[in-house]
């Protein structure tokens, strides 16, 4: 009677212990549907790659959980997950001293005298004493203005312009040149839109000019084409050391259906880390406000991301179009574009969605022989991924590269495999009842010894 009872206990705990055991196994490279070769020079501690569309487009988890890094024996090794930092944090700014030059005449700036005052004091600036021309006052429109960053002494990344609220609707192009003397002028953006538009829908401003760092003691602000029917209140310089933008990639998604006027949707086919969106409008002299929504899969209701305004204007011969709009992550992969028929609308045809993201890079220690390889793809995978900060930091990352996808183990991986019917929850239901009348037998017997002794 012993025997059967320490049998039965054993089998409950052999069977509790597998069914423990089950969730429990380590990774292989062929638990993953696809995988890309490293392509590096040898004799590096570490590597750092950049992920691919191809590898957001299988990927199943957003977080990335679903990715390993194998050596040439088929060993995992350890790796990171890192993404770059996004450029779309608002700059401190800082505002120059600005100078509207009153002239309206086609003088050159050669004509306008300069007095510039000791240290870091105002400048003086005088135009020509020239009669304007018959029929022009000098109440023209300011076509230039001087900018003095004599007090700023870091590169400047952007140009801020400001205008009053109530000015009128404007769009165009603006030229930007930096000068250390005043002298000889060097162009830094040659034809920058800005625009200040106005509808029922809202209001549309593009005001901000964008150019490589530049450190410069003086800047020349000039219109191209029609001048702007107002006068710049404020330039405010934005420091190249604050507005690091991470590597963006882009993709221009056509819409795949069109089934309510004024609805589009898309669908990216991937899990893209999404931080800024544009559309690829399909007609000129368009401006229009949207509503963007997305979701993960087909059947989820769909969430609100952001309303914003977009534009596409021809002025003076010149292609006026909106720069990128930033959204929060967003790794949806389908999105949806509302618009108000009523409005305007968007022309004939449907607009394309453009998205903008920032790869993220995956840095692995070179344990184990070559060649290495990151694998990714798998419904029931969890996170793997460490911290590397313990490297120490004389450790040189050396940058390599991933080649085309290769199958491991198919699609088949992307999907969770059914439900295994749980004959081993049974079973150890079984024994355990089973185990439980046995004991109650036992003490059933030893109960009526006890009562005839």
């Amino acid at each position: 009677m012993k025997a059967l009872a320490t049998l039965l206990i054993a089998c409950a705990l052999g069977i509790a212990g597998a069914a423990a055991g089950a969730d429990s196994g380590g990774s292989v490279p062929t638990d993953f549907a696809y995988r890309m070769q490293v392509s590096a020079k040898a004799g590096s501690a570490a590597y750092r790659v950049t992920l691919p569309l191809a590898l957001y487009q299988k990927i199943v988890h957003p977080d990335l959980s679903d990715l390993r890094v194998f050596n040439g024996s088929g060993e995992q090794v350890p790796y990171a997950i890192e993404r770059p930092a996004s450029g779309t944090v608002t700059n401190a700014a800082t505002a120059l001293a600005l100078f509207p030059l009153q002239d309206d005449s086609s003088a050159t700036f050669d004509a306008v005298r300069v007095t510039i005052e000791s240290g870091r004091g105002s400048i003086n600036v005088q135009a020509s004493d020239q009669t304007p021309p018959s029929g022009r006052t000098n109440r023209a429109a300011i076509r230039t203005y001087l900018v003095d960053g004599r007090s700023f002494d870091l590169p400047v990344a952007a140009l801020r312009l400001d205008w009053p609220q109530d000015a009128a609707d404007f769009a165009g192009r603006v030229r930007v040149e930096a000068s250390d003397t005043l002298g000889d002028w060097q162009s830094v953006a040659g034809a920058a839109p800005v625009a200040n538009l106005h509808s029922d829908a809202g209001r549309l401003i593009e005001q901000r000019v964008e150019f490589r760092p530049t450190k410069a003691r003086y800047w020349r602000l000039s219109w191209v084409g029609s001048a702007a029917p107002f006068v710049l209140t404020a330039v405010l310089a934005e420091p190249a050391t604050q507005n690091v933008e991470a590597r963006h990639v882009s993709r221009n998604v056509s819409a795949v259906s069109t089934r309510t006027p004024g609805e589009f949707e898309y669908d990216l086919d991937g899990r893209l880390p999404v931080d800024r969106v544009n559309l690829e409008l399909p007609e000129t002299n368009t401006v229009v406000e949207v509503e963007l929504l997305s979701r993960a899969n087909p059947r989820d209701p769909w969430h609100f991301v952001r309303r914003c305004g977009f534009y596409k204007l021809t002025s003076d011969g010149e292609e006026l179009r909106n720069g990128p709009v930033a959204v929060a992550l967003n790794t949806d992969t389908h999105w949806l574009l509302r618009t108000n028929p009523k409005a305007g609308g968007l022309g004939s045809a449907a607009p394309g969605l453009v998205v903008e993201w920032v790869p993220h890079e995956v840095v692995f220690v070179a344990r184990g022989p070559e060649p290495f390889y990151v694998a990714y793809g798998n419904a029931t995978a969890d996170s793997a991924a460490v911290s590397l900060a313990v490297l120490p930091k004389n450790v040189s990352v050396a940058s390599a590269s991933l080649s085309e996808p290769q199958p491991l183990g198919g699609d088949a991986r992307l999907t969770p495999p059914p439900e295994p019917y749980a004959w081993k929850t049974a079973l150890l239901w079984v024994v355990l009842i089973a185990g439980a009348a046995l004991l109650a037998w036992m003490a059933f017997r030893l109960s009526r010894d006890f009562s005839r002794t």
